[in-house]
């Protein structure tokens, strides 16, 4: 065990299995794969769910640190895909467009843990944030 504070008393702790080809490395930020699988994100751009608890290869169970709550919403008209940050409409919650130079900022309520359809509810991991890229 490293020296590394942890705080755990508050966590967000679920299991996820290593996607098909993929490792998870301790301390490293993961996305999903699909509905039930992670893999070591690529990149600033990628939106993360969590952080690696433990190292993990493929097809074994990898312990994820979730970056925030999660609950079920309501999906809107334009539909919900794991993975993707998430917005409020007028009929619940969809995708959030791709931001966009500018100084519009579109207030993100969270990132998609699983895909639907309006109507549908699906699991939503809380992050309040703005998703927009300077001028």
């Amino acid at each position: 065990m490293s020296s590394a504070l942890r705080y755990l008393d508050e966590s967000r702790i679920k299991y996820y299995t290593v996607a098909a080809g993929q490792a998870v490395t301790l301390g490293w930020q993961v996305i999903l794969a699909s509905d039930t699988t992670v893999q070591n994100s690529g990149s600033a751009s990628d939106a993360g769910i969590g952080i690696a608890l433990e190292s993990a290869v493929a097809g074994a169970p990898a312990k994820i640190h979730l970056y925030g709550h999660v609950v079920p919403v309501v999906v809107g008209t334009g539909g919900a895909t794991r993975g993707a940050k998430a917005i409020f409409v007028a009929d619940g919650f969809t995708d959030a467009a791709a931001a966009a130079a500018g100084a519009t900022t579109t207030p993100i309520a969270g990132v998609f843990l699983q895909s639907g359809v309006a109507t549908n509810r699906v699991g939503m991991m809380l992050a309040l944030g703005g998703n927009r890229e300077s001028a």
